[in-house]
């Protein structure tokens, strides 16, 4: 066992449990009580630091053996027999004797029940405030998951996947268990390590550093919770109640099987009630009511609170049980959808402006696309339309001053807004578990343009389905009460080029189809700036993603065009001629129709190929000219 015989140092994971026992000002000649101590190196420490008495006990005798030879207190104690264990600590520390506190060290992922450890230290501890210092390795950090990837899961002789560990744990798994035993976490200060020990082979491209999937998955692990980097999880507690509830050491429920399919989040600052009530009414006709209404009232006052209530109140039975306003104090335009998304029940979340106006079947488009795409943003079409204000003496009243205008295209096309935001926010919707599983929020540091933001972040992860179907309207107010006017110019400009340099600093996935886009578009900058010139007959020009029988009928229409050229037909004399001298057997055509695609791509590259087509380049570029 002599493996886990690791020195002390302030960086790792003794020094760590050292600054967290200092925190609770241990007073002298108290006990401090080491679980599962292996050659406790903490005792000189927290013996000559703070002038406790050091306990330790292991099941390990060679770690016993090493205590007792340095002048410390060592027992053997299997925490697995819990009242054997509670009976030789009071046997072991004199009457009346105060703890200042519990250990335990790398120890509850040997263990086949951790929680009967808890127990058992809660029993010790509980009525006196001794806190309890644990620490246990994170199966979850970055190297783990990466490595899961490519299929790799190395068991080790010691670390992070030590072969006698009997429970892994993740941040949330951890956090349970601890209160479930009747812990109450108090401070932490974990060991983070950028390289653990599972960091090997350091040349696989899920590793390397500077290799871009690497990057990329780094990126999203350390986005979904902030402990991707952490190798050990140290924290600090003191004993509480139990939890009433059993604990269960697995997930008990995968997925809620009555949640709603959609949640709609109304970002509202209650001074548009009379839009708002028109945003309700349109969701009171969806044809499809399979959703719920978080409405998020920003910094509101009294009065718009109770404004915004009273609308709620009257809102039809059936969809006023689905509505719940939640309120949101401080921060900017991103602080209500953030609140509004991480409150939602829904699979996928939606947000929606208390001016937006949607039509009947705008639910029902993200429902049927989500059928057959699960997992993608759902995006449908919208429109947009000119609007205006009326004031009267007691009500004001919106107008449309103009038509529908189809200013935003019917397919998300990445490229494209990584130029310009081409989405209106409520015509795309995202599945929930990007908020609450993957820990992306819309910028709170954006003022403007945090929709975009957040499209152009997790559309190339989770892809995009577009519906060409219309389904909401963008009402584009010419009376100054909008976000465009209520922001200059170079605010808005400032936005965009904090989430273009935020993009640019990661890798990029790019969705199928995108490299002949940037081809073409790169082929076109080359031509523009005269870098390059193209032959169009030395290559076989067919779009790559087009479907199978368009491809093919390309390909016949191009070995048509190659056989029936000016070309072609010039040369024809000159390899009978080859063919005579060469006594090779007089070939024909093959028959058009008959060829399969690799067919057709074979023999236009013998044509193209041949010594009959290289002879008249010189002609074919003379006519172009």
């Amino acid at each position: 066992m002599e493996i886990y015989d690791n020195s002390f140092s302030d960086q790792n994971v003794y020094g760590h449990i050292a600054n967290l026992f200092a925190r609770f000002e241990p007073t002298a000649g108290s006990y401090f009580l080491d679980f599962g101590c292996g050659f406790g190196r903490l005792a000189e420490v927290v013996e000559g630091r703070y002038g406790v008495k050091y306990v330790g006990f292991d099941i390990n005798e060679p770690g016993l053996e090493s205590l007792r030879a340095r002048g410390f207190a060592a027992h053997y104690v299997d925490l697995g027999e819990s009242e054997a264990a509670l009976e030789l600590v009071r046997r072991v520390l004199p009457e009346g004797a105060a703890i200042a506190a519990l250990c335990t060290i790398d120890t509850l992922e040997h263990l086949p029940d951790p929680l009967a450890a808890l127990r058992l230290y809660a029993r010790i501890g509980r009525g006196h405030s001794v806190p309890l210092l644990v620490s246990v390795p994170n199966v979850a950090h970055t190297d783990i998951g990466a490595k899961l990837t490519v299929g790799r899961f190395d068991y080790t002789e010691a670390g992070l996947l030590d072969h006698t560990h009997m429970q892994y744990f993740t941040s949330d798994r951890f956090t349970s268990l601890m209160k479930d035993g009747g812990w109450h976490e108090v401070h932490r200060h974990d060991v983070s390590l950028l390289r653990s020990d599972q960091h090997f082979p350091a040349q696989l491209p899920v590793l390397a550093p500077k290799a871009p999937l690497a990057e990329l998955l780094a990126g999203i692990r350390e986005q979904a919770d902030g402990y991707g980097y952490v190798n050990q999880f140290v924290r600090a507690y003191l004993p509480g109640p139990e939890t009433a509830k059993a604990h269960v050491p697995y997930v008990a429920a995968r997925e809620r099987e009555d949640a709603p399919f959609l949640s709609v989040v109304i970002r509202t600052v209650g001074r548009r009630i009379e839009t708002l009530r028109e945003s309700l009414l349109c969701l009171t006709a969806q044809t499809c009511q399979d959703f719920e209404i978080v409405v998020a009232g920003h910094n509101l006052d009294v009065q718009r609170q109770i404004a915004v209530e009273q609308l709620i109140a009257e809102l039809q039975e059936g969809v006023r049980v689905r509505t719940r306003l939640i309120t949101v104090d401080g921060g900017g335009r991103s602080a209500p959808l953030n609140a509004g998304f991480l409150s939602a029940e829904g699979r996928y979340v939606v947000a929606f402006d208390d001016d937006d106006l949607v039509f009947g079947n705008w639910v029902e488009t993200f429902k049927s696309l989500e059928e057959v795409n699960p997992g993608q943003l759902l995006r449908a079409t919208a429109a947009a339309q000119d609007w205006d204000r009326i004031r009267g003496s007691d009500a004001v009243a919106s107008r449309a001053i103009s038509g529908m205008r189809m200013l935003y295209p019917d397919k998300f096309e990445l490229i494209a807004h990584l130029v310009e935001n081409r989405t209106p926010l409520h015509s795309i919707a995202f599945p929930r578990v990007l908020f609450s599983n993957l820990g992306y929020r819309f910028d709170p540091e954006l003022s403007t343009a945090e929709d975009w933001d957040l499209i152009i972040r997790v559309a190339p992860l989770s892809g995009v389905a577009s519906s060409k179907v219309v389904t909401a309207l963008y009402r584009l107010w010419k009376c100054g009460d909008n976000s465009a006017s209520a922001h200059d110019q170079f605010e808005w400009q400032s936005n965009y080029f904090k989430t273009l340099k935020k993009i640019n600093a990661a890798p990029l996935l790019l969705p199928a189809g995108a490299v002949v886009k940037l081809r073409k578009m790169y082929l076109a900058l080359e031509r523009l700036q005269g870098h390059v010139e193209i032959d169009g007959d030395s290559a076989v020009l067919v779009d790559p993603q087009i479907e199978d029988d368009a491809r093919i009928e390309q390909l016949r229409l191009r070995y048509h065009e190659l056989i029936n050229s000016i070309s072609w037909q010039m040369t024809g004399p000159l390899r009978q001629i080859l063919r005579i001298l060469r006594r090779q057997p007089r070939s024909r055509n093959p028959r058009i129709w008959t060829m399969n695609e690799q067919d057709l791509e074979f023999h236009i590259r013998q044509i193209l190929n041949s010594s009959s087509w290289r002879l008249t380049r010189v002609l074919r570029s003379l006519r172009r000219k």
